[in-house]
């Protein structure tokens, strides 16, 4: 049960072979808004020491997702897609966490959101609600795609490139040895046995790993273009994972003496009835044709958000805060109290009162103190960590605008 009933789900429903929309949400970061200059010297040398020299936080959040594309030779195809947030915070050696993890293949739907101390996850699948014991590393293992970077040997790599941008954040970005590939691939990516195939291989791959200015490991995007032989068809099946973190030292989990209570319901693990757990018809998380409008979906019917008589979408935290997103306008505004910070996506401002921060050079104007700024940006970070809730990111939104 390490990687929870999804596993088997997974594998059962991967090679269905029915016809889907391929996802038109990207990934990709807007580059024009980025300036880049090549890293001088070894690039293998420098990634080894990146990753032997990460910088660790005490606590940090996680949107984690991939897909799995498959193309068959009647010209069909069919999509896995997943996507979640593992958040986790360490005092003294012991870790909270908590996650959510969302699943979308041929029109069904799984959730899942968990709670993670003392050695014990208390999660929810699909309306079931169940516990187990287990170690950290087994919860980050459910994740499904890789958390951490790999540590290559040279002959592992077949070119490498590092650059900067303009935060100065080194991105790494290697292609591997065609065998190296295919080993690496099905050990460490593949949580769902392409290797078990016949006519396994891998035909083109690329990973890109990035650190920030102090060291920190902050994302990597991979991509496996593999082929199988299934039922006497090659299937083309496209494997894209990406792990993108954030709030470094600045993320908190709240599990209160009523959640702990509430968790004394669950049943071990074991005792659970797998054939008892049906795909969620509650509501369609399915991807719309514009990611705005993914967007809308999925904060009512993952998030909880209500739409308001002017249109706006809203959830309120408690008496005192509220989220408020304005698609018009293209701006999000977090409110404590009195105080309104807004963030616009359209063009990269956040700004609250006289104090404005410009996120795509980096500048604030001359009305901000440094703990508005900071403040200001820490809002950005809300947004994104919604559109992650949703399976989405900050660079599908605005990419969107560029169109």
């Amino acid at each position: 049960m390490r990687k929870y009933i999804l596993i088997g789900l997974s594998t059962t429903i991967l090679f269905v072979g029915c016809t889907v929309k391929k996802s038109n949400l990207s990934n990709s970061a807007i580059e024009e808004n980025n300036t880049y200059t090549q890293v001088e010297g070894d690039a293998f040398a420098a990634y080894s020491a990146s990753v032997e020299n990460i910088k660790n936080t005490d606590s940090w959040s996680a949107a984690i997702s991939s897909t799995y594309t498959m193309s068959y030779s009647d010209n069909t195809s069919g999509i896995f897609a997943f996507d979640g947030i593992l958040e986790n915070v360490t005092t003294d050696g012991e870790v909270k966490a908590h996650l959510t993890q969302n699943i979308e293949s041929n029109g069904d739907t799984f959730n899942m959101e968990g709670y993670y101390y003392d050695g014990t996850l208390y999660n929810t699948y699909n309306g079931i609600q169940y516990y187990e014991d287990m170690q950290y590393s087994d919860v980050e293992s459910t994740m499904l795609v890789p958390l951490h970077p790999y540590t290559f040997e040279k002959d592992d790599i077949a070119s490498i490139e590092a650059k900067k941008d303009s935060k100065d954040n080194v991105i790494y970005t290697i292609i591997l040895d065609t065998q190296k590939a295919s080993d690496l691939f099905s050990s460490r990516y593949d949580t769902y046995g392409l290797k078990q195939y016949d006519g396994y291989s891998v035909k083109s791959n690329t990973i890109v790993d990035t650190f920030d200015a102090e060291g920190h490991f902050i994302s990597e995007k991979s991509s496996f273009d593999t082929s199988v032989t299934t039922n006497g068809q090659t299937v083309d099946v496209l494997y894209e994972g990406s792990v993108n973190y954030l709030k470094l030292n600045e993320t908190e989990i709240d599990i209160t003496k009523e959640m702990k209570k509430h968790f004394e319901q669950y049943v071990y693990y074991e005792d659970i009835d797998t054939s008892d757990i049906d795909s969620n018809d509650s509501y369609d998380d399915s991807e719309e044709k514009t990611v705005e409008d993914t967007f809308k979906k999925r904060l009512v019917n993952r998030l909880g958000y209500t739409i308001e008589d002017d249109g706006t979408y809203q959830q309120d935290y408690n008496d005192n805060e509220n989220y408020t997103i304005d698609f018009k306008n293209k701006t999000f505004t977090y409110t404590k109290y009195s105080i309104k910070y807004t963030y616009n996506w359209k063009g990269n401002i956040g700004a609250m009162g006289a104090c404005t921060v410009n996120f795509t050079n980096e500048q604030k104007s001359s009305g901000c103190e440094d703990s508005t700024a900071d403040m200001v940006k820490t809002v950005e970070q809300y947004f994104e960590m919604e559109l992650y809730y949703c399976g989405l990111s900050l660079s599908d939104l605005q990419s969107e605008l560029q169109k």
